[in-house]
């Protein structure tokens, strides 16, 4: 999918398939891909150096990885050498800001989140927003603390969301605490009921989160696949794949 904003391209691999995660303007400075189900990531068991290791080939590396350990919450961290594998500090969030370094993470029904922004100097971040954290708004808060700095450009900044659950398919008991949570943070709009379960849309939830921190309509892309339905391409965890993952792998050239 392409055209005058943010878009996407499936790129189709002897080793691994991808989605490409494409600025607008033919920008060259952002690699930012998603690994999908595939013959390198069913090898790598969601090990996060070993997933990086089995698309060497293909893509060399640009500097140590950084790869945190998701515990669904909102921190962010910055990518650097000390925050690099073997260490994974915990986090839900990258911010990648100078050459040399990779950022990754990892997804299986939870959304990817991608931002990439020129100003007040280029940089990439990438967040892990599933149920917990889209109610703690994780993907609002990195907005605003990205546009709160001084010189940041809503007008050069871009947003990608997904691949992740779709809203016909992630539904939580009514009764669970965290439900609560939810009904009581998301818009009406992104909830449905059905007796004792609730229905819940992630992604558009995400995507007002974009709106409201300050990211403009037409910068936002949303990859319309979904995991639990389009599991031939995606990993889900609710369809029973407890270990492997999506593999989301960026840097800045």
């Amino acid at each position: 999918m392409k055209g005058n904003g943010p878009a996407y391209e499936i790129e189709d691999s002897p080793v691994n398939d991808s989605i490409v995660f494409l600025p607008p303007e033919g920008e060259k400075r952002f690699f930012m891909r998603l690994f999908l189900k595939g013959a390198a990531m069913d090898r790598s068991s969601g090990v996060p150096g070993r997933s990086r290791n089995l698309l060497l080939d293909p893509f060399p590396r640009r500097g140590s990885l950084v790869a945190p350990q998701q515990v669904h919450g909102t921190d962010v961290i910055a990518a650097s050498g000390g925050a690099a594998l073997p260490a994974r500090p915990m986090a839900d969030g990258v911010l990648i800001d100078r050459c040399g370094i990779e950022a990754s993470l990892r997804f299986a029904d939870c959304f990817p989140v991608v931002i990439a922004s020129l100003s007040p100097s280029p940089r990439i971040v990438l967040l892990h927003s599933g149920y917990k954290g889209t109610v703690l708004n994780i993907t609002g808060r990195a907005v605003r603390s990205l546009l709160d700095e001084k010189g940041a450009d809503p007008s050069k900044t871009w947003a990608w969301i997904g691949p992740g659950i779709g809203r016909e398919h992630y539904f939580r008991k009514k009764d669970e605490p965290w439900t609560q949570r939810g009904i009581e943070t998301f818009s009406r709009h992104n909830i449905a009921e059905d007796g004792d379960d609730v229905f819940f849309d992630l992604g558009g939830e995400i995507r007002k989160q974009l709106r409201d921190a300050g990211i403009g309509e037409e910068m936002i892309c949303s990859v319309p696949l979904c995991t639990f339905r389009d599991n031939d391409v995606c990993y889900s965890y609710r369809r029973g794949d407890r270990e492997n993952r999506l593999f989301l792998l960026a840097w800045m050239e």
